[in-house]
């Protein structure tokens, strides 16, 4: 009776979220030809590591830096200079008063007691590359009263107050002469500047006044834990990141942000998340490993980690390091330019090309469609929710108004992340259980009393969760839709409630199952059954075999949960790394074991649990199982930093790869009970 009741009401949702569909596959089609466009990856190395390992590996500069063009590499990071690497390297000479009167007498008409030190630029009539860019940056970091040009007819000489050791490694500036040893190279230039300690305007101008000396720059990425131009000072915080970010649209140099070491998101900097927002997202997701990540793992794991990272976190600027140790016969110039060669061989392989990183256009859906898948998801969701608990229809159509005003309208007048993210998260909640459940009513309605073979088993398996797969996509491509924008791809912002996702589809189908199927007794139709059903679950005797089976269940559940979100969690055993690197290598988008490995062949069980009449707990766990793969399937398309296609590629291989498995395993149950039933007949005939 509740059925007809609600069946209009249902078809009239159902209406919408298909109209909602083809709103969100055009607006999915918007989003992977914006993604497909942005397939250029920067190649980038620390050049001052570079030049100084191969060195001391037997190499010039000049055999390294073409060593580094083989392998891949497309652009150096230059950082500011201390005046020790300035020293170490001979461009310079650092004394105290007592070294100038006992090694440079010639200087003591020149050189008094009123500084600290002294820096000795080039002679007079050389020329020198270093000293007015060395003499502006000390004015800039000490002061301009603590630096002091001095006269001397032979040399340029610099007075400096300042305590070792300290001043050694004051951060100066970058130093144009350096850079463009690179761009003279071939190479780009990334800059990597240093924040002041008290900034101002006149700093950041200086910056940039540098910044327009060097040649082929093509992004920057900022050092410490603050950008360029944030301020303690609240007062003048705003004005100071603003003007950054003017000079930075003003020269076109767009923002690198290091992804963070959890891949969520980036490696805090004060001021960064304003600054990006100021220049308009012109930013690029960077890729760096630490020297000590990178000495844990072989070089055909370094390159996978770079490839990985290209391909599903939209990271478009590759900053490798150095290995710290040789090894294999090979030395630490050689093993690293290998892993790197390794991983461009890759990326080429994948369609993508070096030079300057793509920079994601500031992109956002048409509102008008936008608008409209959010509606359907309301829609959807209150679809499920009669799935669980039958409205009748004057209610349901109040409800199915009220949603799509809400959604249509919270898109167009609110569209802030947090409407965006509550209404995904309501989606992939939803979507698994409303796949799962709509399946069993279907088997529900066969009403099988009889054993059916495992051939029938096999083809319905293939059959319904091929459905199931479809039904669950749809809320993929609503997610992939509604958060398909710019602050999403780059991960200014992103999904949230995770672990909710995962957890809740399991909750839901379970109370749903419970309305549906005598588990134990009656099914739960009221709050008093409901009290009467938790009543005797808690009386069920426990065996040593159910024991080990809840055992197992929670184990599982660990794992499942542990292993989702963006947390250290359930660690990842080496078999289950290898087995990962090898369907990476394999198949365009690996699959998730959630899906392949427990989801989708527990749907094939559950198949088997009907048509087998098996116990009815048993099909009751087989259910909250099967909503493992489904979900996970949704959840996949909620990573808006991984590409659409990439995420609807996952979906299907996850589908294919779980049919073999399933099929498998229900040809494995059979093989066991039909050579079990042979055995059984032998013995017989002897006895």
């Amino acid at each position: 009776m509740v059925k007809c009741k609600r069946k209009k009401s249902m078809v009239i949702m159902g209406i919408i979220v298909f109209i909602g569909l083809i709103c969100a596959f055009a607006l999915c089609a918007a989003r992977w030809q914006v993604e497909r466009n942005s397939m250029t990856v920067e190649q980038a190395m620390d050049y001052d590591a570079v030049i100084s390992v191969a060195q001391n590996d037997g190499y010039s500069p000049e055999e390294a830096m073409e060593m580094a063009k083989n392998a891949g590499i497309t652009s150096f990071a230059i950082y500011d200079t201390t005046l020790n690497k300035l020293s170490q390297r001979g461009d310079i000479s650092l004394i105290t008063p007592l070294m100038a009167q006992i090694y440079y007498p010639q200087l003591a008409a020149a050189v008094g007691t009123a500084y600290d030190y002294y820096l000795i630029g080039k002679p007079r009539d050389e020329k020198d590359l270093y000293f007015d860019e060395v003499k502006e940056d000390l004015g800039l970091r000490l002061g301009m009263s603590n630096v002091a040009e001095i006269w001397n007819d032979t040399y340029r000489i610099l007075g400096i107050r300042g305590v070792m050791p300290d001043l050694g490694d004051v951060n100066l500036g970058i130093l144009s002469a350096d850079a463009n040893r690179i761009a003279d190279s071939g190479f780009r230039v990334i800059l990597r500047p240093t924040n002041y300690a008290d900034p101002d305007k006149v700093h950041i101008d200086a910056f940039f006044r540098r910044a327009e000396k060097i040649r082929n720059v093509s992004g920057i990425i900022f050092v410490g834990k603050e950008v360029l131009g944030y301020s303690a000072d609240d007062g003048q915080r705003d004005n100071l990141l603003a003007y950054t970010g003017m000079l930075m649209k003003e020269k076109k140099v767009p923002f690198y942000m290091i992804e963070a070491a959890n891949q969520l998101q980036y490696d805090r900097q004060d001021g960064m998340y304003e600054l990006a927002d100021i220049i308009g997202y012109d930013t690029a997701r960077v890729y760096a490993m630490s020297k000590d990540e990178l000495d844990k793992v072989t070089e055909e794991e370094g390159a996978m980690r770079f490839y990985i990272s290209d391909l599903e976190r939209n990271c478009r600027v590759n900053l490798y390091p150095i290995y710290k140790k040789p090894l294999h016969g090979l030395n630490r110039t050689e093993r690293t330019f290998k892993y790197i060669r390794d991983a461009s061989a890759k990326l080429e392989e994948r369609g993508y090309a070096f030079g300057k990183a793509s920079i994601m256009p500031v992109y956002y859906p048409s509102r008008s469609l936008a608008a409209i898948v959010a509606a359907a998801a309301l829609c959807g969701m209150l679809f499920t929710l009669n799935l669980i608990l039958p409205l009748r229809d004057k209610i349901n159509y109040i409800f199915t108004f009220i949603a799509v005003v809400v959604g249509s309208a919270g898109y167009v007048k609110i569209a802030s992340p947090l409407f965006l993210q509550v209404v995904a998260v309501g989606i992939a909640v939803c979507a698994p259980v409303a796949a799962i459940l709509i399946l069993l009513d279907y088997f529900r309605a066969k009403e099988i009393r009889e054993v059916q073979s495992y051939g029938k088993v096999i083809r319905d398996g293939i059959l319904t969760l091929t459905l199931a797969v479809c039904i669950a996509m749809i809320g993929g491509f609503f997610i992939a839709a509604l958060l398909g924008d710019i602050r999403f791809f780059m991960e200014f912002e992103f999904y949230r409630g995770v672990k909710l996702t995962f957890v809740l589809p399991l909750v839901l189908t379970a109370v749903a199952y419970i309305r549906r199927f005598p588990l134990l007794g009656e099914p739960v139709q009221s709050a008093e059954s409901f009290v009467d059903f938790i009543r005797k679950f808690l009386q069920l005797p426990m065996h040593m075999g159910s024991f080990l089976i809840v055992a197992v269940l929670g184990l599982a559940a660990f794992i499942f949960v542990g292993r989702s979100g963006h947390t250290a969690g359930v660690p990842v055993p080496g078999a289950e790394v290898a087995m990962r690197r090898f369907l990476e290598n394999i198949m365009y988008a690996r699959p998730r074991e959630k899906e392949f490995l427990v989801g989708h062949p527990a749907f094939f069980l559950m198949v088997a649990a009907v048509y087998r009449r098996w116990p009815q707990v048993l099909h009751f766990f087989l259910v909250i199982a099967s909503v493992i793969g489904l979900g996970s399937m949704v959840e996949t398309f909620a990573h808006i930093r991984t590409p659409f296609l990439m995420s609807f590629i996952r979906g299907i291989n996850g589908w294919l790869t779980g049919l073999v498995v399933g099929i498998l395993l229900i040809a494995v149950l059979a093989f066991f009970r039909y050579l079990s039933l042979w055995l059984g007949k032998q013995v017989a005939h002897d006895d």
